[in-house]
């Protein structure tokens, strides 16, 4: 499976919560024992999706190479997303981006794919 990045999203508030004990554990995991990732394409859909109504996001950056946990790919809610099976380390970690809602409450960006 060639990925270049993955993402995931949380709200900003839950930050220090989900990221003690060195690992990233946000409530997916206690919830169906994954964390729901996805690749840049599907980002702007999932998070207007499942943060309809939040004025800020924070979409979180993972690099697949430091993932040591299983994955797979699941579809949930018709969305295609990649299982990242229990908690991820905060290594894996290579970026955390705060999004803002525009006006209409929904949350814009583009994430584009350079070689």
């Amino acid at each position: 499976m060639e990925i270049d990045l993955l993402f995931t999203a949380i709200k900003p508030a839950d930050w220090k919560s989900v990221s003690d004990n060195g690992s990233f554990s946000p409530d997916s995991v206690e919830e169906a024992g994954y964390v729901r990732s996805f690749t840049g394409e599907r980002a702007e859909d999932i998070l207007n999706h499942y943060f309809k109504g939040e004025e800020k996001v924070m979409l979180i950056v993972l690099d697949p190479l430091r993932i040591q946990s299983p994955i797979k790919h699941i579809t949930e809610d018709g969305f295609k997303f990649i299982a990242i099976q229990g908690a991820v380390s905060i290594d894996a970690i290579i970026d955390k981006i705060k999004l803002h809602s525009d006006k209409k409450g929904k949350f814009s960006l583009n994430v584009k794919h350079f070689d």
